[in-house]
């Protein structure tokens, strides 16, 4: 039973590195059974099809995506809602060109069917980032706080996907300037 749970940890990691680097469309099954070092039967066993195997390697990578964004750490809630934004730009600015934004907006984008199952894991990864987000502006003051953090969500996506584009931060630090008024303004700071 060990090869087995090896193998199908293995296809998610394959998978997972694929999709992001290369994209779902152009990551072949033959090719991914070859990285992740099994037949394709083997992922044949473990999953349907690629689609689930897409739907699969997002639900993996939600939480370990949600503790990258806003990690446990302690200091004040406004600065660690910022934090998103220097996270992401460290990750533009590292100069490996490994970020491609975020793994569930390029996902949807590639997957043109809403009902396809990789939709539900990328819809159920922002109610739960979201729900970190509401938290987090509560706890900064924000009277509204889902309206706070629905606004951020947006300035999270478009700075990733802005940065992504151009390949340079800037329009993630133009974002995080953004989001710290919308903070003031939602808390009473501003």
């Amino acid at each position: 039973m060990t090869g087995t749970k090896d193998a199908r940890v293995r296809l998610l990691r394959a998978a997972e590195a694929m999709f992001y680097e290369q994209g779902i469309g152009n990551t072949g099954i033959d090719e991914l059974a070859a990285r992740a070092g099994v037949g394709k039967m083997s992922l044949y066993r473990h999953f349907a099809g690629k689609e689930e195997l897409v739907a699969e390697t997002l639900r993996q990578r939600d939480a370990r995506h949600r503790a990258w964004l806003l990690p446990e750490e302690p200091g004040d809630p406004r600065g660690r809602l910022l934090g998103v934004f220097d996270r992401i730009a460290e990750a533009i600015e590292s100069g490996d060109g490994t970020f491609r934004g975020c793994p569930f907006v390029k996902a949807v984008s590639e997957l043109e069917d809403a009902a396809h199952p990789a939709w539900a894991a990328a819809r159920e990864h922002k109610a739960r980032l979201i729900s970190a987000l509401v938290r987090l502006a509560a706890e900064a003051g924000a009277a509204d706080a889902d309206r706070l953090a629905g606004d951020l969500l947006v300035l999270i996506d478009g700075a990733a996907v802005q940065g992504v584009i151009r390949q340079d931060a800037a329009p993630v630090r133009a974002a995080r300037r953004m989001a710290a008024l919308v903070i003031d303004d939602a808390t009473g700071a501003g």
